[in-house]
């Protein structure tokens, strides 16, 4: 508060005018973190109005920093990202350069317009590598787990931030350190490994005591409640949705002071041009002009909160709609043992993508294998065993497929990939990099020693036409070729029906 106070100071009798602005930039930054918006605009207003007048071009970046920064804090991203980019464009160094690449990360983050492959993700995080800013890096990383979860891959999530937990406990920054350990709670708790989750949701709610992350305690108040119920303990349940009401409503109350605040702001920019140009043209008619802007004020506010209310009920309607829609279409769609689509997706799936090959005339090809002697792994070593390899078989394959392929467990240990826009030739070759990536898998984790491999079958549409029926069934007779002539092997459908054609030979 003192240091504000001498900040104000300056920004109003400092002795120049580079003394004043780089005072509102301070007080632009302490008014983002106080969440004091109405003020905190005026400034930013003040500020890019004498931007123009700084000659000293560090100062003129930390100004544009700000505004991106206070902007980016208010909600209002799109301003954000502007500033951000004009941020970004100036040949920055150091430790601003990494400020500005997180500030468009974080912008196109709730834009909803960053991947895994956004060139500013990449960016952003090799640059605040290379300028040690670990607290930087963990909030980037959390945008990076969020989109993780957006896809329902909730063990990369996991490994993510496990990866990046030590160091950030390290720097015990707890506004991104409480969202780190509730998003492993949520994390765990979506593939099923409760004790984790509660775990990590209690660690989130304890270093924020006293403290307003609603977003934080949001999230893990709603997993120890969901798992509360699940280990029919009603009481606690009760108690952790209080809880969760409790930071819901301070979240959303959040979000309509931000948004009453710039919208009053945009109102009253809008209302001083009107009042110029009516005083310019009707000055006899100023007091009445005045008295009915009065007047306007008033009811616009009275709309503008109500407006907010109603916004806010669908909104939390829409997202509590959301989250259950998305967890029902994971349910429906994907294996719950190895993370990949079940084989009613498939089917699915599978019959759009031939739709759309055989209207544009594009090849499609299926590749169909199935582990070797799993039964003997199951028999020997246990079902537990059996679960081990066909979740890294999942996993292994995955990593290497194509974005578009469509990879699917049909059932026990049969796998089947629909690769479209590819004929036989490329899906063999992919296939053989699959069989030698089994063949390579380390089995020495599950606690015993022991070779895993798969025998693979292949065909295309020009084989075997258009027909989802048609294409897993030769990709099948492939398969048991492959099977008959020695396993851990390749074999096309024209193999087949040479019978005594050549199959891919193990590497």
């Amino acid at each position: 508060m003192e240091a504000q106070a001498v900040w104000e100071r300056l920004s109003k009798h400092g002795q120049s005018r580079n003394i004043q602005f780089r005072a509102n930039v301070s007080l632009i930054n302490t008014l983002a973190i106080s969440k004091q918006w109405s003020k905190g605009l005026n400034l930013v207003e003040e500020n890019l109005n004498n931007l123009k007048f700084i000659d000293d071009d560090e100062l003129s970046q930390l100004g544009i920093s700000a505004t991106a920064l206070f902007y980016n804090k208010l909600g209002q991203y799109e301003l954000g990202l502007n500033y951000a980019n004009k941020l970004d464009n100036l040949l920055l160094e150091g430790r601003n350069h990494c400020i500005a690449k997180h500030q468009v990360v974080e912008a196109k983050f709730y834009l909803k317009q960053l991947s895994f492959n956004s060139a500013e993700l990449l960016d952003a995080i090799t640059i605040c590598k290379l300028n040690n800013e670990p607290i930087i890096l963990s909030s980037i990383y959390t945008f990076m787990a969020n989109l993780h979860l957006d896809m329902g891959n909730s063990q990369d999530a996991i490994n993510l931030l496990l990866e990046n937990l030590t160091n950030l406990e390290n720097v015990n920054y707890v506004p991104i350190l409480s969202h780190f350990y509730s998003l492993l709670s949520q994390a765990y708790f979506e593939i099923e490994e409760n004790d984790k989750a509660k775990l990590y949701g209690q660690k989130a709610i304890s270093i924020v005591d006293n403290m307003s992350h609603p977003v934080a305690e949001m999230i893990a108040y709603e997993v120890l409640y969901q798992i509360a119920v699940f280990d029919n303990n009603f009481e606690e349940a009760l108690n952790y949705y209080i809880k969760f009401a409790e930071a819901d409503k301070a979240y959303f109350d959040d979000l309509k002071t931000k948004y009453l605040a710039f919208q009053l702001a945009q109102h009253k920019a809008v209302e001083q041009k009107v009042q110029i140009e009516l005083l310019n043209k009707q000055n006899k008619l100023l007091q009445a002009s005045q008295r009915l802007a009065e007047s306007e004020t008033e009811n616009n506010r009275l709309f503008m909160a109500l407006l907010i209310m109603v916004i806010s009920l669908l909104a939390i309607a829409a997202i509590r709609s959301n989250r259950n829609q998305k967890r029902l279409k994971h349910l429906a769609q994907i294996d719950s043992l190895t993370q990949i689509y079940n084989r009613g997706h498939f089917n699915t799936a599978a019959q759009d993508a031939m739709s759309a090959c055989q209207v544009n005339q594009d090849n499609i090809s299926c590749i169909l294998f199935d582990l070797d002697k799993f039964k003997t792994i199951n028999d020997n070593y246990g079902h537990a065993c059996g679960d081990w390899v066909l979740k890294n078989v999942a996993r292994t394959c995955k990593n290497i497929g194509r974005t578009n392929d469509i990879f699917a467990r049909l059932g026990g240990e049969e796998f089947c990939i629909i690769l479209s826009q590819c004929d036989a030739a490329t899906a063999i070759q992919i296939a053989e990099d699959y069989r030698k990536a089994i063949e390579n898998i380390d089995s020495s984790p599950s606690g015993y020693t022991f070779p895993i491999t798969a025998s693979f079958g292949v065909t295309d549409s020009e084989q075997s036409g258009y027909s989802v029926e048609a294409l897993t069934g030769h990709a099948d007779n492939a398969m048991y070729l492959a099977k008959s002539t020695g396993r851990n092997k390749v074999c096309n459908y024209a193999d087949v029906q040479a019978s005594k054609e050549s199959c891919s030979v193990i590497i």
